[in-house]
């Protein structure tokens, strides 16, 4: 009885597969993307690489997808998905702001027969989701922090301020599994503080020139994001300290600059950078093609597609990491990246 019900399952999802073949053929795919917020670099690029053409078997999709920005608003995510139910999307692509609070219209979705394809948080009923866990970027921070605080600064003991999220719940499994390694893997380190930045340039300045005056001895900040980097670099160079060290997650464009100035003479200054294995438009890229092979060729879809890793990025392969993204800026008309500026 089982197997005759599973026969059943496969032959429909089949079925929808072909019947979306031939609409890709004569009428365009239907999609939203809904990005976390327009306010950050990384979601800007990954809406960029929603606009790129995909191929599957060797044949260009006929597909449409209209970005829509919920300005990290759950109840706006809500009511735009909500929106593009009612117009009779084929797909949704983008990041839950909340999975569990998406989950009722995530199963109208799944009724109504529209794939979707998740990165950052994962939601009930998603057809695919990113499959890379932000734990390891933070095991990674963390693993990076030990080797160059021991390399770097042996004899100081490291004062650590955690820039974090707790309202983002893949996001938080960065800055918790940093503090957890570090913890285990070098005792003597003091964490001074962990604190929400909720994602801000602004939040991240006010917590870190607050914490160099309530906490002279901080000596570290750990940024989860690095729109947190920028605030916290502004804060530590209004101060006038050059001893504090910082460090970054996501390859971000605005701080990678940092990464091709030298640290001062007490080790000052950006260390090193937690940086994704794709860049933000590729992952955009990554996500289309996978609603593509669904709805093409849907038993030969990657569910591995949506798929980020981790990068450990220092001074020694900023260059490699730089030209890793400008091939995609390219492919998305973005003008390349230049820090001949900061070269001898």
């Amino acid at each position: 009885m089982k197997k005759l019900v599973w026969v059943l399952i496969l032959a429909l999802l089949l079925s929808c597969g072909a019947a979306f073949a031939e609409k890709g053929v004569d009428e365009p795919i239907e999609a939203v993307g809904i990005v976390m917020t327009m306010d950050h670099t990384f979601q800007q690029q990954l809406a960029a690489g929603w606009k790129l053409p995909v191929y599957v078997n060797g044949q260009e999709v006929n597909m449409n997808v209209y970005v829509e920005d919920p300005q990290g608003d759950i109840q706006k995510q809500i009511e735009i998905t909500e929106t593009y139910i009612q117009k009779g999307i084929d797909g949704w692509l983008g990041y839950p702001l909340n999975g569990e609070a998406m989950g009722t219209v995530a199963a109208e979705m799944e009724e109504a027969g529209i794939f979707m394809i998740t990165e950052g948080n994962n939601m009930p009923h998603e057809t695919m989701g990113m499959i890379t866990d932000e734990r390891d970027g933070g095991l990674l921070g963390g693993e990076m922090f030990v080797e160059w605080w021991t390399e770097n600064r042996p004899d100081e003991t490291p004062y650590i301020l955690v820039l974090d999220d707790p309202t983002s719940e893949a996001f938080q499994r960065k800055p918790d599994a940093f503090v957890e390694y570090v913890t285990e893997n070098m005792p003597e380190a003091v964490f001074v503080g962990q604190q929400d930045a909720d994602m801000e340039v602004e939040k991240a300045m006010n917590i870190v020139s607050d914490f160099i005056i309530s906490h002279p001895e901080m000596n570290f900040v750990y940024c989860g994001v690095d729109s947190n980097v920028i605030g916290a670099m502004a804060a530590i160079e209004a101060s006038g300290r050059t001893d504090i060290a910082v460090c970054g997650n996501g390859g971000e464009d605005n701080i990678l600059h940092y990464l091709y100035q030298d640290l001062s003479p007490e080790k000052g200054g950006f260390a090193f950078e937690v940086g994704y294995g794709k860049t933000a438009i590729e992952l955009g890229y990554l996500m289309k093609t996978g609603l593509a092979q669904l709805i093409m060729d849907y038993e030969n879809a990657d569910y591995n597609i949506v798929d980020l890793g981790f990068y450990a990025l220092t001074r020694e392969n900023i260059d490699e990491y730089v030209a890793m993204k400008n091939e995609w800026m390219e492919k998305a008309g973005y003008e390349p990246l230049d820090f001949s500026e900061y070269k001898d």
